[in-house]
């Protein structure tokens, strides 16, 4: 997949039509769930596709702030407990996302706000915990380019996105030098530069509320990547950030550069860095250039 230009066209959609997708459109995505990418290949997962009486189900445990999304269809990403299950599931849901948008169809991350609630009403397997639920389907027609911008229940509006590429994070506020005082100055790279893409792709990546309460440094050949302290974020919900953001980093690095081990999971050996008070260190990637 050209996970650089599927991250820029991608948006969230919270609208849609209650025609499901084509025969077509399912089968490839059906096709593509047993081999969409994995952050952690060894942690035991199971991706399900729901129906729109999900919806109903699922009302009052998943949704922003209890509003559900209805759709005609859903994926639930479910995982064995781990330390890194919530990164995981981030990572493999928003890999299944850019499928989506492939396809030409459109989706929205859905809070889980009560998983055991969900893991009962849904009856999974005692080891699996739900983890991340994905609405899709065609959407009803909203502005062009623009997005939903969702702070509350009561404080929704749709925000104009401008120029050719509107990541939601500028990269020059998002990428910072090991001291944390400065820009890493990516802007003098050309546009088609593999790293400046990637970070372009990554400050696409959708977080709870359009937050993105993250950063990066660039150290060298190496990128770490900084989850800030914010108060209206869960951790499990920073975790699953953190893993979507990895996927849109980690796609477009993969077309221009080698990567002996992709994200690795903290900080690097032996490195220390000044971050801000609470905040934390999700992962590292390295690379070598072809």
């Amino acid at each position: 997949m050209d996970y650089y230009n599927l991250a820029i066209k991608r948006e969230s959609t919270r609208s849609f039509k209650k025609r499901p997708i084509s025969n077509r459109q399912l089968t490839e995505l059906q096709n593509y769930i047993p081999r969409c990418r994995r952050l952690l290949p060894d942690i035991r997962t199971d991706v399900t596709i729901l129906g729109a009486e999900a919806a109903a189900l699922l009302k009052g445990a998943v949704g922003y702030f209890g509003l559900m999304i209805e759709a005609p269809n859903y994926l639930l990403v479910s995982s064995e407990p781990h330390d890194y299950a919530m990164e995981n599931a981030g990572y493999m849901g928003e890999d299944l996302v850019m499928k989506l948008t492939e396809l030409e169809v459109e989706s929205c991350w859905i809070t889980i706000q009560n998983p055991l609630e969900v893991k009962n009403r849904l009856h999974l397997a005692d080891e699996l915990v739900p983890m991340a639920l994905i609405a899709f389907g065609n959407a009803t027609v909203m502005l062009p380019s623009s997005r939903l911008d969702i702070k509350s229940v009561s404080d929704i509006s749709i925000k104009e996105r401008t120029g050719f590429i509107a990541p939601k994070l500028a990269v020059r506020h998002a990428v910072l030098t090991g001291d944390w005082t400065e820009s890493a100055e990516l802007s003098s790279l050309p546009l088609n530069s593999g790293i400046y893409q990637a970070f372009i792709a990554a400050c696409c990546a959708p977080s709870y509320l359009n937050l993105q309460p993250y950063r990066f440094i660039l150290d060298g050949d190496t990128t770490v990547m900084v989850c800030l302290p914010d108060d209206q974020t869960a951790p499990d919900d920073a975790k699953l950030n953190a893993g979507i953001a990895m996927l849109h980093y980690a796609g477009v690095m993969e077309a221009h550069y080698t990567s002996e081990k992709g994200w690795v999971m903290g900080a690097p050996d032996g490195k220390t860095y000044r971050i801000p008070d609470g905040a934390w260190i999700a992962g590292h990637y390295q690379i070598r250039m072809h």
